[in-house]
């Protein structure tokens, strides 16, 4: 299942359809929240999907707010809710309680429920089939190719941004995002679709280890290195400057506002360079090798270690956890193999000859003393990840229950 992500821009009226839906929603989810609670303290368990889409109904006929809203997204909203009172019910399964410091007495808690959602926070709906809106694609006075999109109770025609990217294969929802951008709001449609498959493509190479980290993204095997970009970092001074200002400012002014959305815009700029980075190294991998290895390591675990505030910035700024998911998700996409790899001693053990190369953390450069192999520190990591996983998985991805993911057995210690 892929998504796609684009930017629409509706007109005032349709806009204002848009922000009725959303409140709509907004407001049966907190009733379904409260319809759950009341359920489980009664019965002990959850309401169905059903029992729930049978109370939106009553909704609709009873109130004229709700009854304005297209019917279907109000379902989505119904498994959503039963999703987050699943989500809390089962983070607080244990017990919590209270302790009276006079007598010793432990008083015990009962289970924990969903916030409800102020008009700040619940800011998404959702379409459940295809057959609740459209995508239009037609030609413009040019000849151009022109995407519209059509809603279930939003008048006319919505016009679209990122023309090129199509949707091949099989439509399913379409969820409809509003982000506060501080002077106004942006509006985005993502649609999920199931991707037709896709033919090998041809002229890959046949495996290679990846080591990731902070001082380099991403290190390969074979010598190719992705630097550092630390785009948090470079805006730090400018964060500084407008969150100081912004501290300075009366709630509810106007010049709050835009300074909170200049705040804005550069928190989006720093999140938009995360991710282009993210994908282009993720897309590089998976359209180039059939075999990647990677260590099977904890990203929350690296940064517990970090020996300061300087490698623990640079940890968040990198978003080491995202660009491995990355990785996974489109290589399993291509037809590739995954290969997951215990990390211990692949930092200190030269790739050329097996010796045990002791070595701290600002020492960026390997140089063996027994056969003298001198290069990246990334890059021998990378070279033992890959000899690791052809060892023990040579056969690639042979008996694993998920097609495209190994996770290698740990070596004998």
């Amino acid at each position: 299942m892929k998504t796609l992500r684009f930017r629409i821009e509706p007109t005032s009226e349709q806009r204002k359809a848009i922000d009725h839906e959303i409140e709509a929603n907004r407001l049966v989810y907190n009733c379904f929240v409260t319809a759950c609670k009341l359920f489980h303290q009664k019965n002990g368990k959850l309401p169905t999907v059903f029992d729930l889409n049978k109370l939106g109904t009553r909704f609709r006929h009873n109130w004229a707010f709700v009854s304005e809203a297209y019917s279907t997204t109000l379902n989505e909203t119904a498994k959503r809710a039963i999703s987050a009172c699943e989500k809390t019910l089962g983070r607080h399964d244990k017990a919590h309680g209270m302790m009276d410091l006079e007598d010793g007495t432990v008083t015990e808690g009962g289970p924990r429920y969903p916030r409800y959602k102020n008009p700040g926070q619940f800011c998404s709906y959702a379409y459940p089939s295809c057959r609740d809106y459209a995508v239009i694609i037609g030609r413009n006075s040019k000849g151009c190719r022109k995407r519209m999109l059509r809603l279930g109770k939003v008048p006319g025609l919505l016009r679209c941004y990122n023309q090129r990217t199509r949707l091949k294969g099989d439509v399913k929802t379409c969820t409809i995002v509003r982000e506060d951008a501080g002077t106004h709001y942006e509006y985005y449609a993502c649609i999920s679709y199931e991707p037709l498959p896709e033919k090998p493509r041809e002229g890959r190479k046949e495996a290679v280890g990846v080591d990731i980290g902070i001082s380099n993204i991403a290190a390969l095997s074979d010598g190719t290195v992705f630097r550092g970009e630390y785009a948090y970092l470079e805006k730090e001074k400018e964060l500084k400057k407008v969150q100081q200002k912004l501290s300075s400012l009366s709630a509810l002014t106007e010049g709050y506002r835009k300074t909170k959305a200049v705040l804005n815009h550069i928190y989006e700029k720093i999140d938009n360079r995360r991710r282009n980075t993210t994908e282009n190294i993720s897309r590089y991998i998976a359209d180039n090798y059939d075999t990647i290895a990677m260590e099977d390591l904890s990203v929350a675990q690296l940064r517990r270690i970090a020996r300061d505030r300087w490698m623990t910035k640079r940890y968040n700024d990198v978003k080491l956890g995202e660009l491995r998911r990355r990785i996974q998700d489109k290589a399993e996409s291509a037809g590739c193999s995954v290969i997951l790899v215990d990390p211990r001693g692949t930092s200190q053990t030269c790739s050329g000859c097996g010796a045990y190369v002791k070595k701290d953390l600002s020492v960026r450069v390997h140089v063996c003393p027994v056969c003298g192999l001198n290069i990246d520190r990334d890059v021998n990591a990378a070279r033992n990840i890959l000899a690791r996983a052809l060892s023990q998985n040579p056969q690639g991805s042979a008996g694993d229950p998920r097609p495209g993911f190994v996770r290698a057995e740990k070596p004998a210690v």
